[in-house]
């Protein structure tokens, strides 16, 4: 351990550090006004005053960031945090060990003055980020921050953790309606939103496989009479890896509600959407598209000759064993988890979300399955039963878009993973195969934007901050 030089204010936080936290050395008070301890002092105090503006005041003036969403949360999930050692520190900058108050482990923070130039922002740096945490720490530490999100309505839906084959964790919180007795369960089948994309990106791939589809074909061989003729050029793999500048379809929204009444179909989306060109140069650039799996879905409708729905259910779904997934609409939702959000109504009421859901889901997401679904989707996949392994690699391996294969968001290198988030009003899931670590990780919710909080508590309490 590097030799400890402390400020005065850490040793007034030292000080006050529970009795656990012990600092490795005896602090030295500095003789001169130590400028970034008295900004970690400030830092620490909001941090653990359990009061969003109070953090969002301090990132904004320090770091012109108004609107911290990961340090909101990681104050709320660690209920705060303690000095357990200062690991090192300079004149401008410093690295600190902290314990969390609630949860085991430990954090690093790591902050690093500006130099008055350029922006002129006072801190150049700040990164707080979760230890790994020895044992079973990181699963208990995702456990406790899913129970404390479901006492106050934040969470309900699924957590299912598998290593090595074996569960290490499933269970489920809340009901699937508020309004009536039926818990949630692993076979609870619930809204996907955007990780559809998956079933999409296999299909296609599928085809390919087959020799029916090719890659680097424009979508206008397969959809002969699409309206647009510059639309009409962008490639199977530009849709697939989100480089058509397809754009948007219009009836997600919470404005939408005209365009969602008009739509049915596949072909209803792409009517609504057909005359529009690409927004850019197609292969120019990467900008995540809905309408882009909305053209893949027709492409599929178009080759095969059946619905889309009809062609992943028994290509997909069938072998994968995937008993309660599908595309219910709006007519059929008994059973589904209703959703509940805060984005839409009488904020911060939870309001159901079945006023904005479009009429059915289609091949850019909106389908739904139950957290046993996708593992057996995962494993599915994993075991060779969906792709040959070449179409495997292409889907899951990051290709010229940086962040994505082909229908996965994937990422290579030492900490290889693949899978869909998927995110809208009233749902919310992270699905996500961590290849180097045997590890599927599912978190599936019927609340806001709260399945990307729960993954991310457990990622870096696994595998530590990146390298």
């Amino acid at each position: 351990m590097l030799p400890m030089v402390a400020s005065i204010y850490l040793l007034a936080l030292a000080a006050t550090a529970s009795v656990d936290s012990q600092p490795a050395a005896t602090p030295v008070a500095a003789s001169q006004p130590d400028r970034l301890g008295a900004i970690f002092a400030e830092w620490l105090t909001a941090f653990n005053a359990n009061d969003p503006s109070r953090l969002k005041a301090f990132y904004r003036r320090y770091r012109n960031d108004p609107d911290p969403v990961f340090e909101i949360e990681n104050a709320q999930n660690s209920c705060g945090l303690t000095v357990d050692h200062l690991v090192e520190k300079s004149a401008t900058s410093m690295t600190v060990l902290l314990r969390q108050r609630c949860l085991p482990g430990l954090q690093r923070a790591t902050m690093t003055l500006g130099d008055g130039a350029g922006d002129g922002v006072p801190l150049k740096s700040l990164q707080i980020v979760p230890l790994a945490a020895p044992g079973d720490g990181a699963i208990a530490a995702t456990i406790a921050i899913t129970d404390r999100l479901a006492a106050h309505d934040g969470f309900a839906g699924s957590l299912l953790i598998a290593r090595g084959g074996k569960v290490r964790v499933a269970r489920s919180w809340g009901r699937a309606d508020p309004k009536l007795p039926a818990p949630i369960t692993l076979d609870t089948p619930m809204f996907l939103a955007s990780a559809g994309k998956m079933f999409t990106g296999v299909a296609i791939l599928q085809l390919v496989d087959a020799g029916l589809v090719a890659l680097d074909a424009p979508l206008g061989r397969y959809l002969t009479d699409y309206p647009n003729a510059e639309m009409a050029k962008v490639t199977v793999r530009q849709l697939l890896t989100h480089r058509g500048g397809t754009g948007d379809i219009g009836i997600l929204g919470r404005d939408d509600g005209a365009n969602r009444a008009r739509v049915r179909t596949i072909a209803d989306i792409v009517r609504l959407n057909g005359a529009r060109p690409p927004e850019f140069t197609p292969g120019s650039k990467d900008d995540y598209s809905n309408y882009g799996f909305i053209l893949l879905g027709a492409i599929i409708e178009k080759v095969t000759g059946a619905s889309y729905y009809d062609y992943v259910a028994q290509h997909v779904f069938k072998p994968a064993g995937m008993t309660s997934a599908g595309f219910p609409d709006h007519d059929h939702l008994a059973g589904v988890a209703v959703g509940y959000t805060r984005f839409f109504g009488a904020e911060p009421a939870l309001v159901a979300n079945l006023d904005v859901l479009p009429w059915r889901g289609a091949s850019a997401g909106g389908g739904v399955a139950s957290a046993n679904d996708m593992l057996k989707f995962f494993a599915a996949l994993n075991g060779g039963r969906l792709l040959s392994p070449a179409s495997f690699r292409l889907a899951t391996t990051p290709g010229e878009t940086p962040w994505y294969g082909m229908g996965f968001i994937a990422q290579s290198g030492e900490r290889q993973s693949w899978g869909h988030g998927g995110t809208s009003y009233g749902m919310d899931v992270a699905l996500h195969s961590y290849a180097h670590d045997d590890t599927v990780f599912i978190c599936m919710a019927a609340r806001d934007a709260v399945c990307n909080r729960i993954i991310f508590g457990y990622y870096f309490r696994v595998f530590g901050p990146p390298k």
